[in-house]
């Protein structure tokens, strides 16, 4: 019997042994994919939009922010080429009736804030349309990413209080005014847009959110459900824990505590939040909780049927960017620059 139950606390230790490395290795693996993703090269579309800016309609400026953020200015164009996605925004705002400032002039500055795993760059295609309503816009490479020098991002703990410190230091560079002011965010940069705009709303004019998750636990959950076999799904709950240790281990947060509903509850700003409505990592139901957590009588929720997770802005194609920018340009009260 001795026997017997010696051998049982030896087993019972090497399986807390093997458990508490398989724990570990979750979290390890876990953490880096979420806090430190594999960063992304220039793509081919990035480099056609750089070396020839003034086709698109643009005029790019790179500077260096504070943390030694790499960040790019993106303008109209004086002098555009082709300007394809330029001219349909344009031609769309004409027929809805929108004032539209006239081409070139900037009406306000929008800070545009990638997905995870993201660069930058990504977001110069959406710039196009921005521009051409009459904005200038901040691209900035966030904390973990792009090319930014710090090893891990922290999805708005240090993100929100950078994108402040990099507006005011680049209205200061540039010698623009650092109002009317405007957020704009995809998936991780929506969260990172609504936390931000939660810290100071009175420095913002609008806030656009697209598909945002409401509490970053959820889809860190969702990731260990898509990544476990059916027959172990009842381990999901403790592979997302091990992945929010490994989180709070070596960047600093629970994913937990990562809550864009409750940063929308504090927004007295205009708001629109757009979402795929066949989502399967982030529901729908998210985006619904973030919108009935905003105060503001002025907010949007823009459905884009059929759309998951990675399409909204694709199949909301040309139709969504003209929403966001009749809201941005609303929200600023079209002021600044002639109105044609």
């Amino acid at each position: 019997m001795k026997r017997f139950r010696r051998y049982a606390l030896r087993l019972a230790g090497v399986l807390l042994i093997l458990f508490a490395v398989l724990f570990g290795v979750v979290g390890w693996l876990g953490s880096t994919r979420l806090i430190s993703p594999q960063r992304r090269a220039l793509e081919d579309y990035h480099r056609k939009i750089l070396a020839e800016p003034d086709k698109y309609g643009l005029k790019v400026e790179a500077f260096t922010g504070p943390a030694r953020t790499p960040c790019l200015l993106v303008t109209a164009s004086r002098h555009p080429g082709e300007a394809e996605k330029s001219r349909i925004l344009r031609k769309e705002l004409k027929r809805r009736g929108v004032p539209l400032p006239a081409w070139g002039a900037q009406t306000g500055t929008v800070v545009l804030l990638y997905g995870h795993g993201g660069r930058k760059e990504d977001h110069l295609p959406i710039c196009e349309r921005f521009c051409a309503a009459g904005f200038r816009c901040l691209l900035i490479d966030l904390p973990g990413q792009g090319d930014h020098p710090a090893r891990f991002g922290t999805f708005g703990v240090r993100e929100a209080p950078l994108v402040e410190k990099v507006l005011e230091e680049a209205a200061a560079h540039f010698a623009f005014a650092p109002s009317p002011a405007f957020l704009f965010g995809v998936s991780q940069g929506g969260a990172i847009a609504l936390q931000t705009g939660a810290r100071h709303p009175e420095k913002w004019q609008g806030v656009a959110s697209i598909a945002t998750f409401s509490s970053l636990d959820r889809p860190v959950l969702r990731g260990a459900q898509q990544l476990t076999p059916a027959c172990l799904q009842f381990s999901c709950p403790l592979a997302a824990l091990s992945v929010g240790c490994g989180a709070r281990v070596r960047a600093g947060f629970w994913p937990g505590d990562i809550r864009p509903v409750a940063a929308a509850a504090k927004l007295t700003m205009p708001v629109f939040i757009g979402h795929g409505g066949a989502d399967p990592y982030i529901g729908i139901d998210q985006a619904r909780e973030i919108f009935a957590a905003l105060p503001s009588a002025r907010k949007q929720l823009r459905v884009v049927e059929g759309a998951t997770h990675n399409q909204v802005l694709s199949k909301g194609s040309h139709t969504l960017y003209a929403d966001v920018c009749q809201f941005f340009l609303e929200a600023a009260g079209n002021g600044g620059g002639g109105v044609e």
